[in-house]
């Protein structure tokens, strides 16, 4: 299922600050965004409206490629990084380094 022609019943308080609360109003949209990420195989709509760079320069006019995917945060080199439980000690780390 994909929802390209999305509509719906605007809100009574949207219509109310335009001064027309006595009326109904209908909304209509196009999701042609819908179509682009199944051809580029897009897998999140919100990319569309990044800033990101590297989102923006894999596409080029005229050519259909794959999206390939990156991450959402910046490289950053000799560092490392991992989670640990609340009941961690220090010394416990050090004996696995240590092999």
């Amino acid at each position: 299922w994909l929802e390209v022609l999305g509509c719906g019943v605007i809100h009574e308080e949207v219509l109310s600050m335009a001064d027309r609360a006595e009326r109904r109003g209908w909304a209509f949209g196009l999701g042609l965004e819908r179509l682009a990420m199944i051809l580029f195989e897009i897998p999140d709509i919100r990319l569309f409206w990044t800033d990101d760079e590297r989102f923006h320069s894999q596409f080029k006019e005229g050519q259909i490629i794959k999206f390939d995917p990156y991450s959402k945060f910046p490289p950053v080199f000799k560092d490392i990084a991992f989670w640990l439980p609340e009941d961690f000690v220090e010394n416990d780390f050090f004996e696995m380094a240590r092999g």
